[in-house]
């Protein structure tokens, strides 16, 4: 009978361990999907001379989508246009981001007030979303503005009043 008793016990200690092992990794696997993952990345202009016709869009960049409104003071003219987007340029574009610069950038002040145009730029995450407007004294915004300027040129997605 107490070999039975000890063999139990063993089976019993061994069961324990493996489901904290489980369990612990389990625990660890939470945690890497709780990272500030990004989830898309866009950017936009909005203003310029008030006697000029707008030239105002928004490029919304995903792992595998590349959405673009052009708008216009009559919305009939706007136009939403959506493009597939390869790995390679999405992992091109996360590895210029350093997302602690980012969110620590020191905005500027809008320069719509002066006919001038406003740059922003979103970054969404699994934990939320960090826009920053104007940032051109933030290195880490400058090197995110200047890719997503490269690798997405507003021109290239068609847009005829662009090219004017």
């Amino acid at each position: 009978m107490g070999g039975k008793l000890i063999l139990k016990f063993s089976l019993l200690v061994g069961q324990l361990f493996l489901w904290e092992s489980c369990t612990h990794n389990s625990h660890r696997v939470t945690v890497e999907n709780t990272k500030n993952e990004i989830t898309a990345v866009s950017f936009s202009t909005v203003g310029g001379l008030t006697a000029t016709p707008s030239k105002d869009y928004t490029i919304k960049i995903t792992r595998d989508s590349v959405y673009c409104l052009f708008s216009a003071i009559d919305t009939a003219q706007s136009t939403l246009k959506s493009y597939g987007n390869t790995e390679d340029k999405w992992n091109f574009l996360l590895d210029k981001i350093d997302l602690e610069k980012f969110i620590a950038a020191k905005e500027e002040e809008s320069h719509q007030p002066y006919d001038g145009i406003d740059i922003k730029i979103s970054i969404a995450t699994k934990k939320g979303q960090y826009v920053k407007l104007n940032a051109y004294d933030s290195p880490s915004w400058n090197l995110v503005y200047r890719q997503l300027e490269e690798s997405f040129p507003p021109k290239s997605y068609g847009n005829k009043k662009l090219d004017k």
